[in-house]
């Protein structure tokens, strides 16, 4: 009877794998597993070689390849040749094109004929049933490296001064929102050619950043639970041009409606992902501070907005 043990192991192995892709974050996508490799570059060679092995196995099925054929050299020459292409592969992609690839390759060796499989087993071209050996030997590489980096982020500390300026930057905006009359609201801040957003879309805008801000750590704290690394969702910078003008758009029409309410609830959203944040702290990593400032130095984002509205004040 034809030995298929190797099946158990391989889906083991997979689903090993799949765990471990539900967790990367794309922070983690970019750590450096040594070698000039990063997480999300081991991934795709991962994917490659499932792929190639898929495809030489299903030549070997068809009667087009002799099972026994040993290409370990142009498999060799192959890593070399793609290794700068695979570093440069999407991490938001990577990661489920690797797993497809994992799932397609564990298929096929899994309905491959007996006599495919006795004439593969214990010989040199062996790795195409036996997957879980090369996948598992990078699992474990992608582990120590997520280990490694998460002990060095908790070694590192967080600069907590974004606490006190966040602080700063809501007294701020109460005291101005407390000298707005309803007119002040509908003030163009800087009037252009192209017109230009009013106090109330711009206090319309700040809450409505303030307030996703909210919505994302709070989901963060949901994955993450107790004892992880929080990891708010982050948004493209190209996606901002599609959702700030509808937004300004939306307030601008409101405007009248609203009336000071617009600044009342820029301050309340602005209080609660202070007020979010601040116990936090302790979990934040220091690096996600540093390569994501919006995330916890709100004060950041409303400074840049107020100024001009105290300018406008002024005029």
């Amino acid at each position: 009877m034809t030995d298929r043990s190797f099946q158990r192991a391989n889906d083991e192995s997979r689903e090993r794998f799949a765990r471990l892709i539900a967790t990367l974050t794309p922070t983690q996508l970019t750590v450096d597993v040594g070698g000039g490799w990063t997480v999300a570059s081991v991934l795709a060679h991962m994917g490659f070689w499932d792929r190639w092995q898929a495809e030489r196995l299903a030549d070997t099925m068809a009667g087009r390849l002799s099972a026994a054929d040993d290409t370990v050299t142009v498999e060799e020459l192959n890593n070399l040749a793609l290794d700068p292409y695979l570093s440069e592969i999407g991490p938001d992609r990577v990661a489920a094109l690797a797993l497809e690839a994992a799932t397609k390759l564990d298929a096929l060796v899994a309905h491959a004929p007996d006599a495919t499989v006795e004439a593969l087993e214990g010989g040199t071209s062996d790795y195409v049933l036996h997957r879980h050996r090369h996948r598992d030997k990078h699992i474990d590489q992608i582990e120590r490296a997520l280990e490694a980096t998460a002990q060095a982020a908790a070694a590192k500390p967080l600069d907590r001064s974004f606490i006190d300026r966040n602080a700063e930057s809501r007294r701020s905006m109460a005291a101005l929102i407390g000298r707005l009359t309803a007119a002040d609201y509908a003030r163009p801040i800087e009037p252009t050619e192209e017109g230009s957003w009013t106090i109330g879309q711009t206090l319309g805008h700040l809450a409505f950043w303030d307030r996703s801000w909210e919505a994302r750590w709070k989901d963060a704290v949901e994955r993450t639970g107790s004892g992880g690394q929080l990891d708010p969702i982050g948004i493209a910078g190209e996606w901002l041009v599609a959702i700030n003008p509808p937004i300004a758009t939306l307030v601008g029409a409101w405007t009248e409606l609203l009336g000071t309410a617009i600044g009342a609830e820029a301050l309340a959203a602005a209080e609660a992902i202070d007020g979010l944040i601040e116990p936090l702290a302790g979990g934040i990593p220091a690096d996600l501070a540093e390569e994501r400032p919006a995330s916890v130095k709100r004060w950041m984002h409303r400074d840049s907005h107020l100024r001009p509205v105290e300018a406008a004040l002024a005029r």
